[in-house]
């Protein structure tokens, strides 16, 4: 029996409503998660410092919530409330540790997939040869529209995160639970790279 968690579902609303709605019809089902995710909201940064959004995402948005899962398309990269909800999740407030991250990536994404324990990669891709990489070039490469703030953490700390594809869960959905788990179980030890800066504007 797995646990059910408290996700926060992190994604870009214009482009990728439909997975993000998906994703609760299965949670109704079948009761995967508790949702903590919440509309998109509307910060006047223009006068706040990253440390001031920062815990204003984690403590007010975020709050409660033990896992991350950002749904990747295309765009999801240049959207800058997305890179706010995730440093917010690798980062410590007083009041809310950092959380588990599990990408996965929407049908038009190009990125790669990617699994930490063998359970995993056997959801993942069960009959895949693992590569796995040292330079950011070949991160780029492989994970061309996942945020930079992930390939920070991929080259420098080796993050412990898990990439898998829409089509393998939409097929089995139980296997998100799963999945959300592992990213649970490992968010105290696993490490992130927080040392750029908040994204400020959205790029296209």
């Amino acid at each position: 029996m797995i646990d059910r968690h408290k996700v926060f579902i992190s994604y870009y609303h214009h482009d990728d409503q439909y997975y993000k709605d998906e994703i609760e019809s299965w949670n109704d089902i079948y009761h995967l998660f508790v949702d903590f995710s919440v509309n998109d909201g509307d910060i006047d940064d223009a006068n706040m410092s990253d440390e001031a959004i920062r815990m204003k995402i984690r403590d007010e948005y975020i709050k409660d919530s033990t896992v991350l899962i950002l749904l990747c398309g295309p765009n999801t990269k240049h959207r800058k409330f997305i890179d706010w909800e995730l440093h917010a999740a690798m980062y410590n407030t007083e009041k809310n540790p950092k959380m588990g991250i599990l990408v996965v990536n929407l049908p038009l994404s190009k990125n790669n997939i990617r699994a930490v324990e063998d359970r995993e990669k056997q959801i993942v891709a069960p009959y895949t040869t693992w590569t796995s990489f040292k330079t950011r070039t070949e991160y780029e490469e492989s994970y061309p529209d996942i945020p930079s703030r992930i390939i920070d953490s991929l080259v420098t700390k080796n993050s412990d995160i898990t990439f898998v594809n829409w089509d393998t869960i939409s097929k089995k959905p139980y296997l998100l639970q799963e999945l959300v788990d592992f990213a649970y179980k490992r968010r105290k030890t696993v490490e992130y790279d927080l040392s750029a800066p908040l994204r400020r504007k959205n790029t296209n």
